[in-house]
């Protein structure tokens, strides 16, 4: 959901928002006994009631994770959306600032019921917004519980408890780091470059590329809205331009919600999504004999002359659709035209991080120029 700040969304339509969302978690508590109907809990083996007391009213909520990104606004925002789930007798923990990536690993490490990022991504410097995750970090989207929350904002909503929530911080920093450990080993020593306006993804970059044999050098780039696809677009530009002048073997542009990628050739040529794509197919086929693979329509259309032992299936274009189908089909990998990839670890993840580090371990397998590898890939995928 996104908004021009104060003009379309301000603190108090952000907590009635909220606490929409935070409705539509306490429907699924019953189901999973997280919230029992009556005061008096009952031993499962015994009609009796238990000796032992019940957990207050508050801690029985659902737990949710919170964070805002850079923006001005996203401060007041946070407040507005952190009030309303406390009123609605929510776990509240709060990560702080942070980024969509950052708090889709909380929400699924916490094993919390749901999350909400404040963030204006995709959009204008003006603009704010929220996005919602539901257990195991699963993207809400349209067709996938977006239109529940709309109809529960419009219809309206009561309080699901008399006795408020509790609110708590939590650093996910470090272990958000730990996990990418085992994934950036073994590299061929290259040097990269990265556009990204994210501070804590740099200083995780920084911080995992500190003991690796490869290079990383910064192109800053400012919040604002952006086209990863057009070549005219300016920080796509501005990459190119410092390709062109820098000695790198590779670019790379990470967009302001920390998951969409573009990826550059040391000559400062965009790539094209497509390319990449099947770089990263064929890498995981390798280690996978019996991989399955989800493509977006237009990326099934762009991908030719497959393996026959490949398995592949399309999916919508959503993120929220992007990770159902990997769930149900138990997919090693999804991915969309416009530079989403998803690979399976606890859950499905979307993370620029984790997209960098795939698509290094595919070029190690080769000595060969990024342009050269890739122009032979694109080649098979007009």
């Amino acid at each position: 959901m996104r908004g021009v700040y104060l003009n379309q969304i301000d603190r108090t339509q952000a907590a009635h928002l909220a606490g929409a969302f935070s409705h539509l978690l306490w429907e699924s508590l019953p189901l999973k006994g997280l919230a029992p109907d009556s005061k008096t809990a009952r031993s499962p083996r015994s009609s009796t009631p238990s000796r032992e007391q019940p957990r207050p009213e508050k801690s029985r909520g659902p737990c949710v994770v919170i964070g805002f990104d850079e923006r001005p606004s996203s401060p007041d925002i946070i407040t507005g959306v952190a009030g309303a789930l406390r009123r609605n007798g929510c776990r509240v923990i709060d990560l702080g600032l942070t980024v969509p990536a950052i708090l889709a690993y909380a929400t699924s490490h916490l094993q919390a019921q749901g999350a909400i990022m404040v963030t204006g991504s995709h959009c204008g410097p003006s603009s704010t917004g929220l996005e919602f995750l539901l257990e195991q970090s699963q993207p809400v989207s349209r067709g996938f519980h977006l239109e529940r929350i709309q109809e529960i904002a419009e219809q309206g909503y009561g309080r699901a408890s008399r006795q408020p929530g509790s609110q708590r911080t939590f650093h996910p920093m470090e272990t958000y780091r730990s996990q990418f450990l085992k994934h950036f080993h073994a590299l061929r020593p290259l040097k990269i470059a990265v556009a990204c306006s994210l501070r804590l993804v740099r200083e995780t970059l920084d911080s995992l590329f500190d003991k690796l044999p490869c290079q990383l050098s910064w192109v800053d780039i400012p919040h604002q809205k952006r086209n990863l696809l057009d070549p005219d677009d300016s920080d796509v530009r501005k990459m190119q331009q410092y390709l062109e002048t820098h000695n790198c073997d590779l670019g790379l542009l990470i967009d302001d919600d920390s998951r969409q990628t573009a990826f550059f050739s040391e000559t400062g040529e965009l790539l094209p999504n497509h390319a990449v794509t099947r770089l990263l197919m064929q890498a995981l086929a390798a280690e996978q004999s019996e991989a399955v693979f989800v493509l977006d329509q237009i990326s099934r259309e762009q991908q030719t002359e497959l393996p026959a032992d490949w398995n592949l299936h399309t999916h919508r274009g959503t993120l929220a659709d992007s990770y159902f189908q990997m769930q149900q089909l138990r997919a090693v990998y999804a991915a969309d035209h416009s530079g989403y990839h998803w690979f399976r670890e606890t859950v499905p993840t979307c993370d620029a991080i984790l997209t960098l580090a795939h698509v290094l371990a595919a070029l190690s397998f080769s000595d060969a120029p990024v342009s050269e590898l890739l122009s032979s890939t694109d080649e098979e995928t007009p």
